[in-house]
């Protein structure tokens, strides 16, 4: 009869504060210490317990004969009905859009190439804990491993069935397909790349393109500013070297405080025009009802902004100050590009007064909970608000005028305004350079 083996699999993800998370799979067989190990995951995919878990499952095929008879014990279910409920639909579909694609397709290529049968189940109360014992100890200590995607022979069928197929996947599919051939524009590539590093070295993560265009476009964000944010992305803004090219409107390039050809960096962030740095000590005073610290303002960090995460001291998300940190940071750049445009086309270069600048500021972030205030009490065809009340209780709660005298629900309070202790009482001055 054939062999009969039991490998455990687990997956661990370690975040610390301020740190990029890393994950690592780990896998255990009892009775056979010389096959049980962890190992961190690639850093070029997504470092979460799901992508550990699938890396954990390839590990167990490939250190088991494929003669013997295996079962497959998950921490969780998700594995099991991905590949007994989605696999076929993906291989019908040709991968196209499926996260996690080259280690699935990998995986279920190595399913095809066993002999023996394969068999998922989840771990029942009281299972070995070995398994995830062993991803937690890779995680906490990351080391960059190496691994082998390679398909077995005749396993890897390439495209998608023609019979039985959406109109939706053939349209991705034939994108997919083309978007190697097409050149990136550089000024995108240039842009995400800033938005890398800031989320690297200001947010502590590691991220993708798809990530970036993913946060510019969060559910937080209101779409006028995701537009503004998305535009950036692409440097497809009308400034600077976009009017050298045109006759009689060459000095449109050049900012008129710093004579310096402008750029989206040099408005939103190095500009010594009224506004800029009132804005973000704004912003800053705000933030820090809330927290203890203010993240550096950079270009990539406004563009990126999406992508920040807190966690508190057990490493579980902030849900509250993340959604506030977008709305601040995606609210107040939005303003000082409007206020911007205002004090060059229609005002001709006049300058706005610091306090009608402050006013506007005050009146854009209250407006923005006015906003949230409405959707949680909205119901959506009866059933439901279109916003949780929890989040955007988390999201204002430390951050309104006279919070202390207010019910822990103050969403049906009239006049709830962002308090007015978080504003600067002085302005600061002009022409200093830096935020602050």
């Amino acid at each position: 009869p054939a062999e009969t083996i039991s490998v455990y699999i687990a997956g661990a993800v370690h975040a610390p504060p301020r740190r990029k998370p890393s994950a690592a799979s780990g896998r255990y067989i009892e009775d056979d210490s010389s096959r049980n190990r962890g190992r961190c995951i690639p850093i070029t995919v997504q470092q979460t317990q799901h992508a550990a878990e699938l890396h954990a499952a390839l590990d167990a095929l490939r250190c088991v004969s494929s003669d013997s008879v295996l079962t497959i014990v998950s921490t969780q279910s998700h594995l099991r009905d991905a590949i007994n409920k989605k696999l076929p639909q993906w291989e019908h579909e040709g991968w196209v859009g499926v996260p996690n694609r080259e280690i699935l397709c990998c995986l279920a290529a190595e399913l095809k190439a066993r002999k023996a049968p394969t068999f998922f189940r989840v771990a029942a109360p009281g299972s070995p804990e070995q398994a995830a014992m062993l991803a937690k100890r890779a995680a906490r200590a990351p080391t960059e491993e190496e691994w082998d995607f390679t398909l077995p022979n005749d396993m890897g069928l390439p495209g998608l069935s023609l019979q039985g197929n959406r109109q939706r996947v053939f349209y991705c599919s034939i994108r997919e397909a083309k978007a190697p051939k097409v050149a990136p524009r550089q000024s995108t590539v240039k842009k995400l790349s800033v938005v890398r590093e800031a989320a690297e070295n200001i947010f502590g993560r590691r991220v993708t393109d798809a990530d970036i265009w993913k946060a510019a476009t969060a559910k937080d964000i209101l779409p006028r500013t995701a537009q503004f944010l998305w535009k950036g992305l692409h440097d497809a803004h009308r400034i600077g070297h976009y009017w050298t090219h045109i006759p009689e409107c060459e000095d449109r390039a050049v900012c008129r405080n710093c004579e310096m050809t402008e750029d989206l960096e040099h408005i939103l962030v190095r500009c010594e025009s009224p506004g800029q740095e009132i804005i973000w000590k704004a912003a800053k005073a705000l933030w820090l009802e809330k927290e203890t610290s203010w993240l550096e303002v950079t270009l990539g960090s406004i563009l990126g902004c999406g992508l920040a995460e807190f966690r508190d001291d057990r490493g579980k998300p902030k849900r509250g100050s993340q959604r506030l940190y977008r709305i601040l940071m995606s609210e107040s750049a939005y303003l000082f590009w409007r206020l911007r445009n205002d004090h060059v086309i229609s005002r001709n270069g006049a300058p706005a007064t610091d306090e009608e600048i402050m006013n506007k500021w005050k009146f854009a972030v209250n407006q923005r909970l006015q906003v949230d205030i409405t959707l949680a009490n909205r119901p959506i065809r009866g059933k439901r608000p279109a916003l949780a009340s929890q989040l955007v209780l988390e999201t204002w709660s430390d951050a309104l005028d006279d919070g202390q005298s207010l019910p822990a629900n103050w969403l049906r309070e009239p006049r709830v305004l962002v308090g007015s202790r978080a504003f600067p009482r002085t302005l600061p001055r002009r022409n200093s350079r830096g935020i602050g």
